[in-house]
């Protein structure tokens, strides 16, 4: 599965980072556990009317780009931390992680 993942705001107004990948180029238990919670998720049944924010939301909050390709499967949606479904929570936390530490490894 192909992942783009990109986010911003948050507290301090942090930079856009992102977080691009396929899971056949990650070692095999985190491409698992990233393939179990994108399942566990239900991202693919969400459609982008249900996750759009309606405001800005409070100061401190992160918007979201995520983008989902496997096989004839797509799914791409933007919404913010108030927006998101708690279902998502998981997967946008280990992605935000992933993004921020290769950010500082720079790989």
């Amino acid at each position: 599965m192909r992942i783009d993942f990109e986010f911003s705001g948050g507290y301090a107004g942090l930079q856009p980072r992102s977080y691009h990948v396929d899971t056949d180029d990650l070692q095999k238990e985190l491409a698992e556990e990233l393939l179990k919670l994108v399942e566990s998720s239900g991202v693919f049944d969400l459609q982008q009317s249900e996750v759009a924010p309606t405001s800005a939301g409070p100061p401190d909050v992160f918007f979201y780009r995520l983008s989902l390709y496997e096989g004839a499967r797509k799914k791409s949606l933007s919404f913010n931390d108030v927006s998101a479904p708690s279902t998502l929570h998981p997967l946008l936390a280990l992605l935000r992680k992933l993004a921020l530490d290769q950010k500082r490894t720079g790989k």
